[in-house]
């Protein structure tokens, strides 16, 4: 007698589009990687013109006396400098940089003075 092959059963029908997820899934991590892309082109398209790093330091001194009459005394210096600017505009800052650490050695040395005094008259600070 014959035998027949038996054929393997038809796979189920695929159900409509929205039944799988991946494709969602992917097109998602696609739009995310194409997004990460553009907002770095967009935020580094400018690093040459930069100039080179800012620094910033903030000095403040207070002092406070106490005398017959009460004296405060509070000076707040901020400096800025940017390396590497060559523009007029530089030389001007520059001048305002050195007139302000001038300013800035001044009131120091005011401050040891007030210190001293206090020192002098008995009070620690």
């Amino acid at each position: 007698m014959y035998e027949y092959e038996r054929l393997p059963p038809e796979p189920p029908e695929r159900g409509p589009w929205w039944d799988d997820p991946w494709p969602a899934i992917v097109a998602g991590l696609i739009a995310l990687v194409i997004g990460g892309l553009i907002g770095y082109a967009i935020g580094h398209k400018n690093e040459k013109e930069r100039p080179g790093p800012t620094v910033t330091s903030t000095v403040t001194n207070t002092t406070t006396v106490e005398h017959p009459k009460t004296v405060v005394q509070t000076n707040t210096v901020t400096a800025s400098t940017v390396k590497e600017t060559t523009s007029p505009a530089s030389r001007e800052n520059e001048e305002r940089r050195r007139e302000a650490e001038a300013n800035l050695k001044k009131t120091e040395k005011e401050n040891q003075e007030l210190k001293k005094q206090l020192e002098e008259a008995g009070k620690a600070p």
